[in-house]
């Protein structure tokens, strides 16, 4: 199997969300994108014959459908908007793969939003009216400071979830876990971890996911001695966003992404394998 192939498979898919949602924060995929994602996973013995794949969060079905190109066993596509569902079902059909697919609409549960109290004090009035800098740095300094500690919150809570996670599927289900998740910028702090989590609830061998390239330190700190799982960086790539909602000034714009892999097998069989193929 061929990159150039995967891609021009891909390429006849459509991938634009019906009704996008910045709360998800839904992007569509490139055919190029996808088809490198799932062919680095295809070239480490992740994702093809003999492997179970699951796409969580798949929106219209790109990395599905470039896992089940690649003759994977099954995959599982898990998305919690039903439209969004429905693309990905259609491209599956039309490419003639949906046989090997199961499709769930299921919603990875939010993290839980504190909001940051403002400090109050009488005097926070005529103070400011006087122009009283020390008191107006004193109140952002007081306010950053909760908000690391919401961060702390949410990190526990992903923590010590209990697998309670709003995917109602057993552990170690798949192979291999695909996920493109929401990079927790807006309101979805901690969505992205969230989204991590889940993948290494569901995959026995291996999880794939994109992340800023920004938090590659606090990601890989977090994976490794938190979690204690090994974490690596496979590809340093560009995603592809295009002008999507009305807050959007530019027609597109590229971010600066990671593709992490993290190992969840015991022993690795890669090497063997891989020149099998």
């Amino acid at each position: 199997m061929k990159l150039k192939h995967l891609e021009s498979a891909l390429s006849s898919m459509q991938r634009d969300f019906p009704n996008p949602d910045v709360r998800l924060e839904q992007y569509p995929s490139s055919p190029q994108l996808a088809a490198a994602v799932v062919f680095t996973a295809f070239e480490r013995n992740d994702v093809g014959p003999g492997r179970t794949v699951l796409d969580l969060g798949c929106g219209t079905g790109m990395l599905t459908a470039a896992a089940a190109y690649c003759e994977s066993d099954h995959v599982w596509a898990i998305d919690c908007d039903e439209s969004a569902l429905m693309v990905a079902r259609v491209n599956l059909q039309e490419l003639e793969l949906d046989e090997q697919v199961s499709f769930l609409l299921a919603q990875v549960k939010s993290v839980g939003k504190k909001k940051a109290k403002q400090p109050t004090n009488k005097n926070n009035k005529d103070n400011n009216k006087k122009g009283g800098k020390s008191q107006r740095g004193a109140v952002a300094a007081a306010t950053n400071t909760t908000l690391r500690s919401s961060t702390q919150d949410v990190r526990n809570e992903i923590l010590n979830d209990g697998g309670l996670d709003g995917i109602p599927l057993p552990e170690n289900l798949v192979d291999t876990v695909l996920t493109n998740p929401p990079f927790g910028t807006k309101d979805n702090a901690g969505m992205d971890l969230r989204f991590l989590k889940t993948a290494t609830r569901l995959a026995s061998r291996a999880v794939y996911s994109f992340h800023k390239t920004s938090t590659r330190a606090f990601l890989k700190k977090h994976v490794e001695t938190v979690w204690n799982l090994p974490m690596t960086v496979v590809a340093e790539m560009k995603f592809d966003i295009p002008k999507t909602y009305q807050f959007h000034k530019h027609q597109t714009m590229d971010i600066e992404v990671d593709l992490i892999r993290i190992d969840l097998s015991p022993t690795s069989d890669e090497d063997g394998e891989e020149d099998e193929r």
